[in-house]
């Protein structure tokens, strides 16, 4: 027989498709958090400028300020620990030109920023110089030693016959007059304008980044998604085409049923191979039980069947009526006329039996010559259809009787509303036995006030 081809999802194809789909998605995800990762690190260099950027600026602005002070309280007090200080900040602490060594770790030369830094650098550096020649007028004017950084200021042709007072003066308006403060005011401004500066570049650059890094976590998101749905669908097809078969497949083997035609296409193909093979299998055992439960002889129900008909009756207690039918002088014909013809005789009756009761009856052979019929869903107001239902038997077996040879049956029938019981069998019995005292061919109903 050729293989029917069934449609279906293959679940190996399925298992294909999802697991590339899945390596896909998570690739792309693994990409979007590379990138997201290298925006979080553009933030991190942004944030980390910003902040050098304007600490660096406010060093320098804070350092112009602090020379300045030291500057002008030696000029006004002549104490040496001023210009000292002075001193360690412009040769060893250096704060302005280490902030500008810490803007090149994180501006090129072309930023802005840097330009407008090193400007300010330029212009206090300038600022330094006039702040040191007034500082040398200031150790001119006094009784001080001079350090060694200040005795190599030059005096720029100052008049030596001024008098200590006079060069006191000079160094006080030195740092207190207008082309100072002009050159203070502008270190401040390029301060304060390198300051915003990178503040707007700082805020063009963050929002650059912030916008990339929201698109990036928006994919994400969508990303993510797509994750949830496909390991949904993914539990949804697993579900339907795997588990609910196999749930079903397992309640339909252990009912003795066919499996239904669902699920993958390997199940359905299963389904299909395993359905074939019960097809065989109840056939082949159709075949056995008809062996088994009918007579070899005349083709009716067996006493193996009988006896499970009658304990099958005993189990559902419906209401049944018990036939027990006996050939008469069977022995009789047998030794007359031989074994094949009281075979025929047999077969005859076994014919006529079925054709006379209908076919929700059960009819067997029981015995050499006895038989049995039971009837399902009796009632007692029935017990007259079935003395002429036997009477009908009995006139059949006339006409096929040739050379004036004597066939008839003798019944005897009870009933029951419970069921099959061994009381049942024996009330039937009796029923019998009180026909075959009374001269045969016939039947009778039992009666609980029937004498023998």
């Amino acid at each position: 027989m050729a293989e029917k081809k069934l449609k279906g999802i293959n679940i190996n194809f399925l298992n294909t498709f999802l697991t590339v789909l899945t390596v896909v998605i998570f690739c792309f995800i693994l990409l979007l958090a590379n990138n997201i990762y290298g925006h979080f690190d553009d933030l991190k260099s942004t944030i980390k400028k910003f902040i050098i950027c304007q600490q660096s600026s406010k060093d320098i602005k804070e350092s112009a300020n602090y020379l300045t002070e030291q500057a002008r309280l030696f000029v006004i007090t002549l104490n040496p620990k001023y210009a000292n200080a002075y001193i360690k900040e412009i040769t060893e602490i250096c704060t302005q030109n280490n902030a500008l060594e810490q803007m090149k770790k994180v501006c090129s030369e072309k930023d802005l920023a840097f330009e407008r830094l090193k400007i300010a650098l330029n212009q206090a550096k300038s600022l330094n110089d006039l702040e040191l020649y007034a500082i040398r007028l200031a150790y001119e004017s006094s009784d001080l030693e001079m350090p060694n950084l200040i005795s190599r200021i030059n005096l720029r042709n100052i008049d030596r016959n001024l008098s200590k007072d006079e060069l006191h003066k000079n160094s006080i308006k030195t740092l207190f007059g207008e082309g100072y403060l002009i050159y203070k005011t502008r270190i401040n401004e390029n301060c304060n304008i390198t300051i915003s500066t990178i503040e707007k570049q700082i805020e063009t650059e963050l929002g650059i980044r912030t916008d990339k890094l929201g698109d990036n976590l928006k994919n994400l998101q969508i990303l993510f998604f797509m994750f949830i749905i496909l390991i949904f669908l993914i539990f949804i097809a697993i579900s339907f085409l795997v588990i609910v078969p196999l749930k079903k497949f397992q309640t339909a083997i252990k009912n003795d049923e066919k499996l239904r035609i669902i699920g993958s296409t390997e199940f359905r193909n299963l389904a299909q191979s395993y359905n074939e093979i019960y097809e065989i299998k109840a056939r082949n055992e159709r075949s056995l039980l008809v062996n088994a439960e009918n007579d070899g002889l005349t083709g009716i129900l067996n006493r193996r069947a009988f006896d499970q008909i009658c304990q099958t009756s005993s189990e559902k207690k419906q209401g049944i009526a018990l036939l027990l039918i006996d050939m008469d002088n069977f022995k009789q014909f047998n030794d007359t006329f031989g074994h094949l013809y009281g075979d025929e005789i047999l077969k005859e009756l076994a014919n006529i039996l079925s054709e006379t009761f209908r076919k929700d009856d059960y009819i067997a052979r029981i015995g050499g010559d006895e038989f049995a019929v039971i009837l399902q869903d009796f009632k007692p107001n029935s017990a007259q259809k079935i003395i002429e239902k036997i009477n009908d038997v009995n006139n059949k077996l006339e006409t096929i009787n040739p050379d004036n040879r004597q066939l008839s049956i003798s019944v005897g029938v009870a009933y029951s509303q419970n069921g099959y019981s061994e009381d049942l069998y024996r009330n039937a019995d009796k029923a019998l036995y009180y026909v075959k005292n009374h001269g045969r061919k016939g039947c009778k109903i039992y009666d609980e006030n029937l004498q023998f």
